[in-house]
């Protein structure tokens, strides 16, 4: 059992990502793992058969390590100051990973009690991009997505629409809601409407749920759009995350025309999201 900080090698980030994983893992009382993933750049270089390019095999890799030598440096540095202080008590351990990082990402999310990413992985063309829509969509796992301010210092808040997204959010993060300690069931009645009554739907189904796992939870309903109250009521309460299913539409809908999702992970101001898709 841990929390896992994916790092990238850029100071900013990491140094984000690892205060999450260290402020969810004291609340959790699990050990904290920094794991920067980089392939073999031997098993990654094409071959090249023509003469004139003989020597740029071994050219190219040297330049390959060479790069990812900075950014284990990098990580490795922002990772182990970041827990240098020791006050929080935990266990913390540095992994390089020798892997691509979309099956390290996978790998640490099977069993780990939470794997997060830093916000930027939800943008194309950031380093974890890959990792964090390998790992969300592709092996169906939870991932956790680093907050804009101070980390897991209030209740959790839970989008609830009975949607199987969102069931698999609850379930993943089951261990994560009992540490939160205070849930608040977030729900859009007019949104419920648009389609046919399903009694699972009901904040008192899953309110039911918590009870049995001994979760004590509250019911709010969501005012306006979904993720723009979402949003502010997570500001109202303090909230340290939303749980939420991820990409109820295509991710390819999501980006052209926006959706809760997206609108969640590219606020300016929100709190760590726990997604499950």
């Amino acid at each position: 059992m841990s929390v896992v900080a994916m790092l990238q090698g850029t100071s900013k980030e990491d140094r984000s990502t690892t205060l999450s994983a260290l402020a969810l893992a004291k609340k959790m009382n699990v050990p904290v793992r920094g794991l920067c993933a980089l392939p073999d750049p031997n098993s990654a270089m094409m071959v090249i058969a023509t003469p004139e390019a003989s020597g740029l095999t071994g050219t190219t890799t040297q330049s390959i390590i060479e790069m990812q030598d900075q950014v284990l440096k990098v990580s490795r540095e922002c990772f182990e100051e970041t827990c240098d202080t020791g006050a929080h008590g935990l266990s913390c351990e540095f992994i390089h990973d020798v892997n691509t990082v979309e099956q390290s990402g996978s790998n640490a999310a099977t069993l780990a009690e939470a794997v997060i990413f830093p916000r930027t992985a939800a943008k194309g063309g950031e380093p974890l991009n890959l990792a964090f829509e390998h790992v969300l969509m592709t092996a169906g796992l939870p991932v956790v997505v680093a907050g804009t301010y101070e980390p897991f210092n209030g209740p959790a808040i839970i989008a609830w629409d009975g949607s199987n997204g969102a069931a698999r959010a609850v379930r993943f993060h089951l261990p994560i809601l009992r540490a939160m300690g205070e849930v608040i069931i977030a729900q859009n009645k007019k949104d419920l409407k648009k389609d046919p009554d399903r009694e699972i739907a009901a904040p008192h189904a899953l309110q039911d749920w918590l009870t049995f796992h001994g979760i004590t939870s509250k019911t709010e309903e969501i005012e306006g759009e979904v993720a723009t109250g979402l949003l502010a009521m997570a500001k109202g309460a303090s909230a340290s995350m939303i749980v939420a299913g991820a990409y109820g539409h295509s991710r390819l809908t999501e980006r052209l025309f926006g959706g809760t999702t997206r609108r969640l992970l590219t606020a300016e101001e929100a709190p760590a999201l726990a997604l499950a898709h």
